[in-house]
């Protein structure tokens, strides 16, 4: 008979649906329990979508095994603002270890994963169960904004990033970086997070982005090139897509910067937040108020739609670690221009247009936005669901082999 190596997985975020981090949990488990027996513990919140899950596929549920924990009513009911997620989630891995510690105990497991809302400035709960091999992340959270997109952040934003930066720098000294010596395998967001944590023994790059993998099937032929002004026909206008929470260092200043040098294209925006007015009274000030669209936040299908329909996303984050939409633009063919920053060039792969951050930033993402008129996307499957399987094979296969090394013994129920 044969032996599937047995999996702890540890996932603040899973299941079923459209809220990307628990999609990605998800999706990392159900990858896993193609041939491994996993184990996951996560939060209750998650337990309708996934029970129901698990009563339409009984085969899975042969090899996936969930898990609930939350921490007390008293403790849950100080949990009131989006802040709040931190210390909660701190708290959260501190009950997990002391969970998945018996479990090891009872019945060993040959390997530890340790997926979704895997900042690398916070704890992670699995490094602290002795003799167990743990691969940790994808985890994201070292980008950091250079100095010379300062201007483009506003006050509150620049105050924010000042913030984010002296709280969370000696937090990733501290668990971050004994996190990562613990680990068998780091998997980083990108090539910054990879860069930051070098000296860990194992270090792959693996964003967790998991789209369907029908999703390129949804991409629309790109619309002809307009007919020169010479034909006497009406203006073509291109349109471009912005898509994110309104927040500053999401680059929506810089958007609406570049809309206003590039003539003949709209800006469509999805999404809210704070920025909001500052970009309302920035678009009046470009004069290109009748240009820019703000839709606010709209469902997952009418934004894919919205994606599909475009010439181009223009996505200047500043340092988003792993942002989904540039590689859900991507796969509908759609050319993503960016920053060369964070995980956005990475996840938009091959129609990928990042813009030079040496001198006139803004002109060269008006560049770049005019090019794409010229130079249409391909639909790419690169980060496509299917490929999870033998990912998740090869890392826990890395981590139980360093785990051998080091012990000189192997580990867990596959001894």
């Amino acid at each position: 008979m044969q032996v599937h190596p047995r999996v702890l997985m540890s996932a603040y975020a899973c299941g079923p649906g459209d809220e990307p981090e628990a999609a990605a949990g998800w999706a990392f488990a159900r990858a896993a329990a193609t041939s491994h027996q996993v184990h996951v513990i996560t939060r209750h919140r998650f337990a309708p979508a996934i029970t129901a899950e698990l009563e339409r596929e009984p085969e899975l549920a042969q090899h996936l095994t969930v898990e609930y924990l939350d921490l007390s009513e008293r403790v849950l009911a100080r949990k009131r603002r989006g802040s709040d997620v931190y210390w909660y989630y701190a708290l959260w891995q501190r009950a997990l270890a002391r969970r998945a510690a018996e479990l090891h105990r009872a019945t060993p497991f040959d390997v530890g994963h340790h997926v979704t809302f895997a900042n690398d400035w916070l704890p992670c709960g699995l490094a602290r169960v002795r003799d167990l091999p743990v691969v940790w992340g994808p985890v994201g959270g070292a980008s950091v904004i250079p100095l010379r997109l300062v201007r483009w952040l506003g006050l509150r934003g620049t105050v924010t990033e000042l913030l984010r930066g002296v709280l969370t720098a000696p937090l990733r000294a501290v668990w971050g970086d004994a996190t990562a010596r613990r680990a068998a395998v780091v998997v980083a967001q990108n090539e910054t997070v990879a860069r930051r944590f070098r000296r860990a023994r194992n270090v792959v790059v693996e964003p967790n982005a998991a789209l369907d993998d029908d999703l390129p099937e949804r991409a629309r032929p790109a619309r002809p090139v307009p007919p020169g002004p010479e034909s006497g026909s009406a203006p073509h206008v291109r349109r471009a897509v912005f898509i994110g929470r309104l927040l500053a260092w999401k680059g929506g200043r810089l958007a609406i910067e570049t809309l206003a040098r590039t003539p003949g294209w709209e800006l469509h925006v999805y999404g809210t937040g704070y920025e909001r007015p500052a970009l309302d009274r920035l678009a009046g000030r470009r004069g290109v108020t009748d240009r820019v669209v703000f839709h606010g936040h709209r469902p997952r299908a009418e934004v894919l739609d919205a994606i599909a329909g475009c010439d181009a996303m223009l996505f200047p984050s500043m340092h988003d670690q792993a942002g989904w939409v540039a590689a859900e633009a991507s796969a509908l063919g759609r050319p993503v221009v960016c920053l060369p920053l964070g995980g956005v060039p990475l996840l938009a792969d091959s129609n990928a247009r990042p813009a030079d951050l040496n001198g006139d930033v803004v002109g060269h993402l008006a560049a770049r936005l005019a090019e794409a008129a010229t130079a249409p996307g391909a639909p790419s499957g690169r980060w496509s669901v299917s490929r999870l399987p033998d990912v998740v094979t090869r890392l826990y296969r890395t981590a139980i082999d360093t785990a051998v090394v080091d012990t000189g013994a192997p580990t867990g129920s596959a001894a």
